[in-house]
């Protein structure tokens, strides 16, 4: 019987007719490594990688936790859009320059200031760009990798940092030269193919120090890994949905369960049955009538009879426009052996279940957003997931989002802007500025004038 493939992405859906299955490919060689199977231990360590020179502390159990990740949430329906949305709440109206004052009631407030040096700096290598790059990476995995370029003037002593550069996680790891003494913290960043799609990802590295804000001008170029710390974790930060993955893979197979369902299945709502020895008998009168009519008995002319006797049969079954019709047959008792066998037609009503699989896979569906939306951070309202299906009033988003921008934004912020704010430091000592995100504040509704509350943020 031909098969049936259903891929979607490295995943597929194999129906034979006779039994359904689903398989996995590995792209990582790495993931069959001494054999072991993939774990989630989180003891990412008990794992041991070398690149040349360095010991590799490895992210995630086979060191793929970033592509991982991405796959997963690449082609989840709701993730991608998780993200979007926390990276625009975020972003508000864009990175800005500030000094912290405190006014005269003695409130920490932002001064923000509009420093054409400062600005002509970043613009020079596309700051705002790569500060989008940053939140796109902190808001996935809780971590951005950042790298310095020293300017050439710091040969001469003219210690400036010329620009910054977003690194992606799956081509940065943390690591420690073999020979060190330490092995438990990281002093390098090694920068390379990781997913192993080149041949000569083992030997076209390039090993980088860790930048030091206490020492910005120590090296040519270094990379600094930004992240918010998780409890017990050695060197990475454990995403914040990594406990939420199986829920984003079952809920991706949802859609292609429906597919392969609407594509492959049929509808089947009788079932019959019809004993062998009627069609003997159909069979033997066509031969007994071309016999008698002289022509020669051929096996396509009892098909067609077949066909022809099954389609008045479905006409009957089948359509509004039948109903009160009615088949009737008769039922033969054969005498075979000591049994007595009961031959006729039965027809049997097939339940008709497709309702209730559909429906509780749609609830798991619904389940899986709302967890995934509560691994993001994002309130229902914000993400436009709720638990009826219907869309939250203009109120509770108002409300969710003030929530959110009060307390869900200052953290991260911190994190995305750290790089800039150290090279801030290091170029501009005497401004004391600052890098953060603007967000117009608003009025509470009972404040705001019916055209207020129609404006958009």
């Amino acid at each position: 019987m031909r098969s049936i493939i259903e891929e979607y992405g490295n995943d597929a859906l194999i129906d034979t007719g006779d039994v359904a299955f689903s398989f996995e490919v590995v792209d990582n060689p790495r993931d069959i490594q001494d054999g072991r199977p993939k774990r989630d231990s989180l003891k990412w360590d008990n794992h041991s990688f070398s690149i040349g020179d360095y010991h590799i502390f490895p992210h995630g159990d086979t060191n793929d936790l970033p592509e991982e990740m991405r796959l997963i949430l690449q082609n989840h329906y709701m993730a991608s859009g998780q993200i979007t949305k926390k990276t625009q709440l975020l972003w508000g109206q864009g990175p800005k320059l500030y000094r912290e004052v405190f006014d005269e009631q003695g409130n920490l407030v932002r001064q923000w200031v509009d420093d054409k040096e400062v600005w002509k700096w970043i613009n020079s290598f596309q700051g705002e760009e790569y500060i989008l790059k940053c939140a796109t990476d902190v808001n996935t995995i809780q971590g951005a990798y950042t790298k310095f370029y020293q300017a050439r003037g710091s040969r001469i002593g003219k210690n400036k940092i010329a620009k910054l550069e977003h690194i992606s996680p799956n081509r940065a790891r943390l690591g420690i030269p073999k020979a060190a003494n330490n092995k438990t913290k990281s002093t390098h960043v090694i920068e390379t193919d990781w997913d192993f799609t080149h041949i000569n990802s083992l030997t076209e590295y390039k090993a980088y120090s860790k930048f030091d804000p206490n020492s910005p001008f120590a090296s040519a170029n270094s990379i600094y890994y930004s992240n918010t710390y998780s409890f017990c974790a050695e060197h990475y930060t454990v995403p914040d949905i990594y406990g939420s993955r199986e829920w984003l893979r079952r809920s991706t197979a949802i859609p292609l369960i429906f597919k392969a369902l609407s594509k492959n299945s049929m509808n089947i709502k009788y079932h019959i049955q019809s004993p062998a020895d009627f069609w003997t008998a159909r069979r033997d009168e066509i031969k007994d009538r071309c016999k008698n009519e002289k022509i020669q008995y051929q096996e396509a002319m009892f098909k067609k009879y077949k066909r022809d006797f099954l389609k008045e049969t479905a006409k009957v079954l089948a359509g509004d426009d039948n109903s009160g019709k009615f088949w009737h047959t008769e039922s033969v008792l054969n005498v075979k052996g000591h049994n007595v066998v009961e031959q006729g037609w039965v027809i049997k009503v097939i339940d008709q279940n497709i309702k209730d699989f559909i429906t509780g896979h749609i609830e798991i569906s619904d389940k899986a957003d709302r967890v995934i939306s509560s691994a993001f951070g994002v309130h229902g309202a914000l993400g436009n997931v709720s638990s009826d299906g219907k869309k939250d009033s203009g109120s509770e988003q108002v409300y969710a989002f003030q929530n959110y921008i009060a307390s869900g934004v200052d953290i991260p912020e911190m994190i995305v802007c750290k790089p800039m704010n150290y090279a801030l430091m290091a170029n501009f000592p005497e401004k004391d500025l600052r890098i953060g995100f603007y967000r117009a504040t608003s009025k509470p509704l009972s404040e705001q004038t019916p055209v207020e509350r129609m404006k958009p943020e």
